[in-house]
């Protein structure tokens, strides 16, 4: 079951990484300790038929337009040993009007940072002895 958007047009600017997957981004604000609001931006995956080709930052008017739910498999189990699975949302845009061509150069995808791994030398001093 899908969500429509609505019949109101909306306008947003397209992200195209590479892999060719496409995503923009919501903005929204949140309170941080302080009290103080500050600006938090959300990604959304975006699809669209098949076919379509969008450059890089790329501006579009959605005309026909709604949320579509996914899952990702994770590698948990539940109680009953099946695998769990982590829902979001995706935007599928079906009708849309090109406002601003983006261009040609991708954007970077970030990479989760990696914790450090721990390192399993040690230094052994002169007065310790090792027990084999």
């Amino acid at each position: 079951m899908s969500i429509n958007i609505g019949n109101e047009v909306s306008k947003l600017k397209i992200y195209k990484d590479e892999q060719g997957k496409y995503k923009t981004y919501i903005k929204s604000t949140t309170t941080n300790e302080n009290g103080k609001k500050e600006d938090t931006y959300m990604s959304k995956k975006v699809m669209f038929r098949k076919g379509v080709e969008l450059k890089n930052k790329s501006v579009i008017e959605v005309t026909k337009g709604w949320l579509s739910p996914y899952k990702i498999k994770t590698d948990e189990l539940n109680e009953n040993g099946k695998p769990k699975y982590k829902y979001f949302d995706k935007i599928f845009v079906s009708e849309f009007n090109l406002l601003k061509e983006g261009t040609d150069e991708v954007q970077k995808t970030k990479q989760p940072k990696q914790e450090p791994q721990d390192s399993f030398a040690f230094d052994i001093g002169q007065d310790m002895e090792l027990p084999f």
